[in-house]
């Protein structure tokens, strides 16, 4: 049972993150989508991260699935920006490619650009990925808290209070980048400005519920970057 939850956890990452922007771009010319040493070294790090949630999955997959929470202690507009989050995403994955093909509101073509792109996908990656194994069972899409909720101050969080946010920054603009689009990054950069707003309405919730615990934790950690926010 655990291989083939594992086994499911790996070909999901790769349908959502190969699969559809194959989709965008076209699949009769697949050829020419992995034709580029970029969107290549993109595929590789994409079956990298599917093989770390297949992992994760079978040791760990309350890190991926998350839970709802307790009852009444959810933010319910939180629960709807999660959703258009998620939203935006498919369109990114599906879109960035079609329009990169077609060179819709791309910018030059700049292969060291490209591998930035690459690169901000898969430390993006690894921050989630990362985030998903320290908090376990604690994890939740929502903003929320479980029944005996308690502080995860180990592993990234013992400096960065959001790295699942920060991590899905950097790789929406890796997207960006790898496919050359300039709607794409102006799209990450309101992005920000969404994450920094549900972080603000995260981090009430979060000292209404743990108080001095969640202040001294504050003392020692940063939001997103360290040293800066």
């Amino acid at each position: 049972m655990k291989a083939l939850r594992s086994l499911g956890f790996f070909f999901n990452t790769l349908l959502i993150f190969l699969g559809v922007p194959l989709l965008g771009w076209g699949l009769r010319d697949i050829g020419g989508f992995f034709a580029s040493d970029q969107r290549l070294g993109y595929a590789v790090v994409v079956v990298l991260l599917g093989l770390a949630i297949g992992y994760q999955g079978y040791e760990n997959p309350e890190g991926i699935r998350g839970s709802r929470g307790e009852a009444g202690k959810r933010l319910k507009r939180q629960s709807v920006v999660r959703y258009a989050l998620v939203l935006l995403l498919f369109g990114a994955l599906c879109f960035l490619p079609f329009a990169d093909r077609r060179s819709i509101g791309v910018m030059g073509e700049v292969g060291v650009l490209r591998w930035v792109g690459v690169v901000c996908f898969g430390l993006g990656a690894v921050l989630v990925f990362w985030s998903g194994i320290a908090l376990g069972r604690l994890y939740s899409a929502d903003v929320t808290v479980q029944e005996g909720h308690r502080l995860v101050t180990s592993g990234i969080y013992r400096t960065i209070r959001h790295p699942r946010y920060l991590g899905g920054l950097v790789y929406a603009f890796g997207l960006s980048f790898l496919f050359r689009s300039w709607i794409g990054l102006a799209v990450s950069l309101i992005s920000v400005i969404v994450f920094i707003l549900r972080i603000r309405d995260e981090e009430v919730f979060m000292q209404r519920e743990f108080g001095e615990e969640w202040e001294a934790y504050c003392k020692y950690t940063w939001r997103l970057i360290p040293f800066i926010y």
